[in-house]
């Protein structure tokens, strides 16, 4: 009998040193956020992910805009440029970031429109990846 009263005890007492572990990293660790969107000119960002983390990145023309020209995706370690094309508000640019990134990391969109052969800019805009407890 005293066998199992010392064993519950000791069961119970590492229970709650593990809840109040846990309580104390989750209020130590602050909490981050990886998404979020904008748009400048003719030229809209959204990133997707969680924490610090940038799941991917997607540009696109606003509603009601149509052009021939191309986007540029960059920050956090990727630098891609998509195709020249027309382009109208269904169509988006997508790249697959699938990293972590450092605290303060800006990911950034750029676009330009291609007429009698120069390119003119359509907008740039950015979404700081940042860690939301500092």
């Amino acid at each position: 009998m005293r066998h199992v009263v010392a064993r519950t005890r000791w069961a119970v007492r590492t229970a709650v040193a593990a809840v109040g572990t846990l309580a104390l990293c989750a209020a130590v660790v602050p909490s981050a956020s990886a998404g979020g969107s904008s748009c400048s000119g003719r030229t809209c960002l959204t990133v997707d992910g969680s924490g610090l983390y940038v799941a991917r990145a997607t540009v696109t023309p606003p509603a009601g805009a149509k052009f021939f020209g191309q986007y540029h995706l960059y920050g956090g370690g990727v630098d891609n440029t998509s195709a020249l094309q027309h382009w109208h508000e269904r169509l988006r640019y997508s790249v697959a970031w699938g990293r972590g990134v450092a605290d303060h990391t800006k990911i950034c969109a750029e676009g330009w429109e291609h007429v009698g052969g120069e390119r003119k800019p359509l907008g740039k805009t950015c979404v700081e990846i940042r860690n939301s407890g500092r």
